[in-house]
């Protein structure tokens, strides 16, 4: 394919070892959607229930990996209908986006108003909707938490509706895990998401990570899926790339008008203060300007 290697003896397809991170948004995918024991116990974490209460789940989106499936541009969150009474979106997030609230609020809303589109609707039937955003960077740095929940309620806490929510799980912050979300397996999850190895995943023991551990196995170990997997991995690098490469042009240009702006106040004050009798040698002396430099501005 052209995009440079690892150099390590132990790459196959582009992975160390054949494994592949469960930040990536692909196998994420790949993994809750097939492996339904994996996808009820993370499902009993995020949503603090017991594992015995989650009785039905439904991926709603699965995906067909073929031909006509693009790494580049599929969004891969899962949509899941749990126990035939709530919706639940899980989007494993590993990009900045400034206005991810926004985006999070009309994908939620999206899966309200679809529930409404049914022939035989009634406002008492619409369900709960949960979006919950895993990511690898803090939401908000003024407001950092491991794990939070945003809902609707007014400044005295009281309830608007119990129809939507928004969950975060930042996995940077899993330092900062209470125990009561340690007790929840939030931080085992955490642990296997942040997860660099193999060796990593085995010394987490945690049931519903294993039973991950055993659907990224068998993932890995087909090799049209590792290249989806890796196409999907370069796919965020080359994003990643052309983000930072467009902040440093913006920054340049910034820089650039800043210099031009402050070049031109420098030289209408040059012209006043000759216009008023200055010398050249007292302007320079004053504005710690080359004396050349101020002939030029006043010629």
């Amino acid at each position: 394919m052209g995009e440079e290697r690892f150099t390590d003896e132990r790459v196959e397809d582009g992975f160390v070892d054949n494994y592949c991170e469960l930040t990536n948004d692909l196998l994420f995918h790949m993994v809750f959607s097939q492996n339904m024991e994996a996808l009820k116990s993370l499902l009993s974490s995020l949503l603090n229930v017991r594992l015995l209460d989650i009785l039905d789940v439904k991926v709603l989106n699965p995906i067909q990996y073929n031909e006509s499936f693009d790494t580049k541009t599929t969004i891969l969150d899962l949509k899941v209908h749990l126990n035939g009474d709530r919706y639940i979106l899980i989007e494993m997030q590993v990009r900045r986006f400034e206005a991810w609230t926004n985006r999070s609020l009309i994908y939620a809303c999206r899966q309200v108003d679809e529930q409404s589109r049914g022939r035989e609707f009634s406002y008492e039937d619409l369900q709960p909707v949960i979006q919950i955003s895993i990511m690898d960077h803090t939401l908000f740095p003024d407001h950092k938490r491991f794990f939070a929940k945003y809902e609707v309620r007014d400044e005295e806490g009281y309830q608007y509706t119990d129809k939507m929510a928004f969950y975060v799980l930042d996995l940077t912050a899993a330092g900062e895990a209470t125990e009561a979300e340690k007790k929840q397996g939030l931080v085992d999850w955490a642990s296997a998401f942040n997860a660099e190895s193999w060796e990593e995943v085995n010394r987490i023991d945690n049931d519903g990570v294993k039973e991950a551990k055993k659907a990224m196995e068998r993932i890995m170990s087909d090799s049209y899926r590792r290249q989806l997997l890796w196409d999907r991995k370069m796919a965020e690098m080359d994003y990643r790339s052309q983000m930072s490469a467009a902040e440093r042009k913006g920054e340049t240009r910034g820089w650039n008008k800043a210099t031009k702006e402050a070049e031109e106040r420098d030289r209408k004050r040059v012209r006043n203060m000759y216009a008023e009798g200055d010398s050249v040698e007292k302007i320079a002396r004053s504005m710690e300007i080359d004396p050349d430099q101020i002939r030029k501005w006043i010629q």
